[in-house]
């Protein structure tokens, strides 16, 4: 009888070994797929403000790639964004990581984008976080190739006859306010970027206006120079995602933030925040996969 019981014993603990395996083995996997399986994303702003020659006008919004590679060569990437068959590409930031830095994994994708449509980019906290003798160099290369680094400068964007601007709000600027208000307190940091947003603003007209920066949790400050779209990154979609999707986390909002995707509104601008493509600090993905989104501009 004692035999009987050890031997039954040791066999539920075999059993028990077994299926904890295999939970570990599919918890891997399924957050394996979550890093790796990329999903395209349509979104649809309609607005009187849009000009006419600019209705269906179709922009692919590419943020926080993270020195991360989707396929040989980024051929899932560059193949989701192709059929999405964009009129021009936004890269909101954080194009290498600080902590892995592949330089060659960012060109390659920027490359090949250049190959589809115009590419427009602002830069993130990681490349800010990189040695300037080494990511001075990477800005240059990204000119050279016919990339439009829009670090606190507007551009116009021509068809048939009219125009809509594009503004791009660099990191350094973003971080520059943080800093004055890390050390005069609440309230500076604001007033700050306000102040460097209205600089920028002087080089456009009232026309449809797309703003890119890299952080979403200035949407105030960015809605107070009455830009129509605002696109950002930065959050990663809050990394791990609730099944109603909320985030767990995002920088600069910390727990359960607001601001990790899709539209928010504030006045008369609207904010799309992209969930991203890389991750950097933390390396895993829950209930969240990595996101290139379609913009559709509709009058």
């Amino acid at each position: 009888m004692k035999k009987r019981m050890t031997a039954r014993r040791t066999l539920t603990a075999a059993a028990a070994g077994t299926v904890a395996g295999v939970t570990a083995y599919g918890l891997y996997r399924g957050l394996k797929y979550c890093n790796r399986a990329l999903v395209a994303t349509e979104y649809r702003l309609r607005s009187e403000r849009v000009p006419e020659a600019f209705g269906g006008f179709r922009i692919a919004h590419i943020s926080d790639l993270q020195s991360e590679y989707f396929g040989e060569e980024q051929r899932e990437l560059l193949e989701m964004v192709r059929n999405g068959n964009p009129d021009i590409i936004a890269i909101t930031g954080d194009l290498v990581d600080r902590n892995h830095t592949d330089f060659m994994a960012a060109l390659k994708a920027v490359s090949g984008l250049l190959k589809i449509a115009p590419v427009y980019y602002v830069n993130g906290n990681h490349e800010l976080q990189i040695r300037q003798t080494r990511i001075h160099p990477f800005y240059e290369e990204l000119k050279l190739l016919g990339v439009h680094v829009m670090f606190d400068r507007c551009e116009k964007f021509e068809k048939d006859g009219s125009h809509i601007n594009i503004m791009g709000v660099a990191e350094t600027s973003v971080y520059a306010a943080k800093e004055i208000g890390w050390e005069l307190g609440t309230g500076f940091e604001s007033a700050v970027l306000l102040e460097k947003l209205r600089d920028i603003c002087e080089e456009k007209d009232n026309a449809f206006t797309i703003m890119l920066t890299h952080e979403p949790q200035y949407l105030t400050d960015y809605a107070a120079t009455n830009a129509d779209v605002i696109l950002s990154g930065h959050a990663h979609g809050g990394q791990f995602r609730l099944p109603n999707g909320q985030g767990l986390y995002a920088p600069g909002q910390g727990v359960l933030p607001k601001m990790t995707s899709g539209f928010h509104i504030e006045g008369r601008s609207a904010m799309l925040v992209s969930r991203g493509l890389g991750n950097s600090v933390f390396p895993f993905r829950l209930n969240n996969r990595p996101e290139v989104g379609f913009l559709t501009l509709k009058r």
